[in-house]
């Protein structure tokens, strides 16, 4: 994919794969929401599917605090709650998009319109959690010859666009199709990980990118703006953090010369473009092989030592809240970047930290297919033995003192949400 506008150096750029809002509904505080679910067993099931994820029974989780269903692929997960978009009855009529806190206190619902010529698009909820923002679009398909290369890990998408805020659910909206005018952009595209869009000038040839910012405001860029690096590059990935496009360029003529840019700031160069992406509220996080870096809200870029802890390669994804970033069973903490290894307590190798509660427990699954041990284990605060859980914990993820259940159905996903504090551990 070649890239427009880019003096002194050769721009081809291969790409290999790829909202009208109502008012927001107040609520109580997350403090007081939080103080009355801690003094009550039994509390409300929010939501419209009773939990499917298993019969936890005997783990002491008996009950929801959060049970739901979703437009499949709509569900993004933070330290604060959940915002996703609820299952459509009619195609055509206004999307509803709800915010809950971890204790099923509903925080606000926004109405977003959808665009026309939509029917045969599916949608998307984009993230950026540097600046707590959302993005509802519209994907695909992709309408290209066979000798057509589309960027890594994105979809077409359709011009309208809408922002949501995620503290107050106010929103923005765009037709992105004036915007990528201006770069001389026909179409754009995104993914998951972008709330915003890269422009292009055909299909194979990109122009410039759109992002939006902490103000709901769309900003636009050429990539001769960005792009400093000289030679013949292609641009393998691409996302957003704090406002800011986030993107790896591989240097097609030397194998080591992997930029991995945030805007127009070098962050790192790696010896491939199998860097992976990890952004949080506070920092974002960076894995290539067994390395890892922390990036700050300022840009800064700080290397981890993470020669006590063999990271390994079962675990491509790691994962990141607003105190610690987990790859494999490495944790390590944001504001110090000291890493604590757990691999002397894990009952096996396979195993990866899902996440930390506000005790210091930590929660470590192992579900890998063909692991030679599987299950759920917690380990206490004092890293005393792990205790192994009565069941087994899939697709799971962290957040406060919730343990999130995230299941992808036929038509719909599914979520369960449980309180951590309900956990009963099996009795010697």
């Amino acid at each position: 994919m070649r890239l427009r506008n880019l003096p002194r150096r050769t721009a081809a750029l291969v790409a290999a794969s790829a909202l009208a809002a109502a008012a927001a509904c107040s609520s109580p505080t997350a403090t007081q929401a939080g103080s009355s679910a801690a003094a009550s067993p039994s509390r409300t099931t929010y939501g419209t599917q009773t939990p499917l994820a298993g019969n936890f029974e005997a783990s002491g989780l008996t009950a929801t605090t959060l049970s739901f269903k979703a437009e499949t692929g709509t569900v993004y997960a933070d330290e604060a709650g959940v915002t996703y978009i609820e299952p459509r009855t009619d195609a055509s009529a206004d999307l509803t998009v709800r915010r809950a806190l971890w204790d099923g206190t509903e925080a606000w619902s926004t109405a977003v319109a959808v665009p026309d010529d939509v029917a045969d698009m599916h949608l998307r909820l984009s993230a950026d959690p540097g600046i707590g923002v959302v993005s509802v679009w519209f994907a695909g398909p992709d309408e290209t010859s066979e000798d057509e290369i589309l960027l890594r890990n994105t979809e077409a998408m359709a011009n309208q666009v809408t922002w949501l805020e995620l503290e107050t659910g106010r929103a923005a909206s765009e037709d992105l199709a004036a915007a990528a005018f201006e770069y001389a952009g026909v179409s754009v595209r995104s993914n998951e990980n972008f709330a915003g869009a890269i422009v292009m000038e055909d299909d194979s040839t990109t122009s410039g990118v759109l992002y939006v910012n902490a103000d709901l405001s769309l900003t636009g860029s050429s990539w001769g703006e960005l792009l400093s690096a000289e030679g013949d590059f292609q641009l393998s990935d691409v996302a957003q953090w704090n406002g800011t496009p986030l993107f790896t360029l591989t240097d097609k003529q030397v194998d080591t010369n992997n930029i991995v840019q945030l805007g127009p700031a070098e962050l790192l160069i790696a010896d491939s473009d199998s860097v992976r992406f990890i952004p949080g509220p506070t920092h974002l996080g960076l894995k290539h092989n067994e390395d890892l870096w922390l990036v700050d809200e300022t840009g800064a870029v700080v290397e981890v030592d993470t020669s006590a802890c063999e990271l390994g390669e079962n675990h491509q994804y790691p994962t990141i809240s607003d105190t610690a970033l987990y790859a494999g069973l490495a944790r390590v903490t944001l504001d110090d970047h000291s890493l604590e290894c757990l691999a002397d307590l894990a009952p096996t190798a396979d195993a990866k930290i899902a996440g930390e509660f506000s005790d210091g427990s930590l929660l470590l699954t192992s579900t890998l297919y063909g692991a030679d041990v599987q299950g759920t284990w917690l380990v206490p605060a004092d890293r005393s033995e792990a205790v192994k859980l009565d069941n087994t914990f899939n697709l799971t993820e962290v957040h406060s003192d919730y343990i999130v259940q995230i299941t992808d159905g036929a038509e719909v996903t599914f979520v369960d949400v449980y309180d951590y504090r309900d956990l009963t551990l099996p009795q010697e």
